[in-house]
């Protein structure tokens, strides 16, 4: 398995990526990755990788550096030597299985589809994030690589995703949701509507539409949404996961009595701060794209990076590309 690692993108870059590389490296002693940055950054770890186990790493030196206001769709133009392009380049000239970054997600999503294309019938790609829960997760899909889209581009993020959750959380039949205002099928814009049609039409095991307060209760596997809506959803769950932690943690300490009870609820605490973080599902994978892209959250520590590269060689043992071409065999999606 080799897999490519975009060392320099990402807001703790570039010491996240190398140590979540690094203890990926001396666990994995049969992979080997490519970590993609500048040569100046790589001799500044020199002592560090020199105490790795294996030598099952290689580094690729890329010079340019990508800023916030570099155009996304220009990045191949403008900064081809970038990490995240040349991360691609090699997944395009097939080096490596599949890439890893935590880059910007528009850079990726235009680099990928410049270098990699789409898979065959996609519309648009999507990405798949999974949404842990106390009882198990979901996939919410699209979370931000489209923020305009048609009803044709749901229900291939409802196959794709589909795809996804059945072979690598073993869902033999996973529940569709399309994330809506109202239960009904007549609820929701002019999108909402025509969707819930295709939806009802293509997809097997769809349950309808799912409002945003139930969405944490396990109703569906897959729920299904634009990608701006999707977007906002993930960074509402996440914000308020963290801001009702730190809120009940405040008022722990300013109670006398609460603080006695303080070492019996933090176990409960670290087991939701678990549950919802992260780090501990790594990336999501850009779905539609002809190539194993995982986009890591842009805050990545080195263990969500760590996790983020576990998740990448999961989606190629499971043949993930071919298990979406498959998805979309029997659709004739020029009638719809």
């Amino acid at each position: 398995m080799k897999i490519a690692i975009d060392i320099m993108n990402g807001d703790l870059s570039p010491s996240s990526n190398i140590n979540g590389s690094l203890s990926y490296i001396n666990k994995h002693k049969n992979d080997f990755l490519y970590l993609v940055g500048k040569k100046s950054i790589f001799n500044s770890f020199k002592k560090t990788f020199k105490k790795s186990k294996y030598n099952n790493y290689k580094f690729i030196y890329a010079e340019d550096e990508i800023i916030d206001s570099d155009s996304p769709t220009r990045l191949f133009k403008n900064k081809p030597e970038s990490s995240l392009i040349k991360s691609i380049q090699l997944l395009k000239d097939k080096e490596v299985d599949a890439v890893v970054s935590a880059g910007n997600t528009g850079a990726l999503l235009s680099s990928s589809l410049l270098l990699l294309g789409k898979i065959d019938k996609i519309r648009r790609p999507a990405l798949g994030a999974y949404i842990p829960t106390d009882k198990g997760g979901f996939v919410l899909c699209d979370v931000g690589a489209n923020s305009n889209n048609k009803p044709i581009h749901l229900l291939q993020f409802s196959l794709m995703a589909k795809a996804y959750i059945k072979y690598l959380e073993n869902i033999d039949k996973p529940k569709i949701a399309l994330l809506n205002i109202g239960n009904e099928s007549n609820k929701g814009n002019i999108l909402s509507i025509e969707t819930f049609k295709l939806l009802e039409k293509h997809s097997t095991n769809f349950i309808g539409n799912l409002e945003s307060r139930d969405i944490l209760d396990n109703k569906a596997d897959i729920v299904i949404c634009d990608g701006f809506t999707g977007n906002i959803v993930l960074k509402l769950i996440e914000g308020t996961v963290s801001k009702m932690l730190s809120w009940a943690t405040d008022s722990i300490n300013n109670h006398s009595i609460s603080k006695l009870a303080k070492p019996m609820l933090f176990p409960v605490f670290q087991d939701i701060k678990k549950t919802f973080d992260y780090e501990e599902h790594g990336g999501a994978p850009l779905l539609g794209v002809n190539g194993i892209v995982i986009k890591c959250h842009g805050s990545s520590n080195h263990k969500a990076i760590y996790n983020g590269i576990l998740h990448a060689k999961k989606c190629v043992k499971n043949g993930f590309i071919n298990r979406i071409k498959e998805s979309l065999e029997n659709i004739d999606f020029q009638n719809e």
